[in-house]
């Protein structure tokens, strides 16, 4: 009897189903319980099947990690839906919230996308997929790329600071690097939470609160 494994999937879905069975691996058991050969298993396919889509692991998780970005930019997206009437401070203030949020709702997920796990691959899947955006978290300041359309949240978040500079509500300043040192306070406290240095009894929210007071401060025009 053959114990040959048939494709169970159509031409079309396999692939799409490989990344989502992905995220779900890296979101329950980490990154490290992703194997070819575990993801055959669970979806009833071979692994020559698998090869069809993806030369191998590194070009799967290449795929994994977009989405993976594509779930983080989701989660900020509806802050700028052009129906959403709050106040520009208002939806910089929830940015920031939504952001630690999904952080430590899916550490690790978070760790994937910003970690030192995988960073190789992560960096030459943004360099593929979004070179517009890799040259814009490299410092590059030019007005192209800052008025570019793009559903990334990090340059949602370039562009809410240069609307408030334009609106006299922020100081002016290079929109990029202040949006790196927003980031670089945002990842920060959600690496300390999700690597467990901070605790609900820490009260997360009130320090998130206190770092956007003390944003606030500096960015105002007084």
């Amino acid at each position: 009897m053959s114990t040959q494994k048939h494709d169970t999937y159509h031409h079309g879905n396999l692939k799409e189903s490989l990344i989502q069975t992905a995220l779900e691996m890296v979101h329950h058991e980490g990154v490290e319980a992703i194997t070819l050969r575990e993801l055959s298993t669970r979806l009833g396919t071979s692994r020559s099947a698998i090869y069809r889509h993806f030369e191998g692991k590194d070009a799967l998780m290449k795929a994994v990690i977009l989405a993976g970005f594509d779930k983080l930019d989701a989660v900020i997206e509806p802050l700028f839906n052009p129906e959403n009437k709050m106040p520009l401070i208002e939806r910089f203030h929830d940015m920031g919230v939504a952001y630690i949020t999904f952080a430590t709702d899916a550490p690790n997920l978070y760790r994937l996308l910003f970690g030192p796990i995988m960073s190789q691959q992560r960096e030459e899947a943004c360099i593929e997929s979004h070179p517009e955006l890799h040259q814009m978290m490299h410092g590059d300041s030019s007005e192209a790329l800052i008025d570019r359309e793009s559903s990334d949240g990090f340059h949602k978040l370039v562009l809410i600071i240069v609307q408030a500079q334009q609106e006299k509500i922020f100081k002016a300043g290079d929109p990029i690097l202040i949006a790196t040192a927003i980031w670089s306070l945002l990842h920060g406290l959600a690496m300390l939470v999700i690597d467990g240095h901070l605790s609900v009894s820490n009260n997360v929210q009130a320090i998130y609160e206190t770092n956007y007071k003390l944003l606030l401060e500096g960015l105002s025009i007084r």
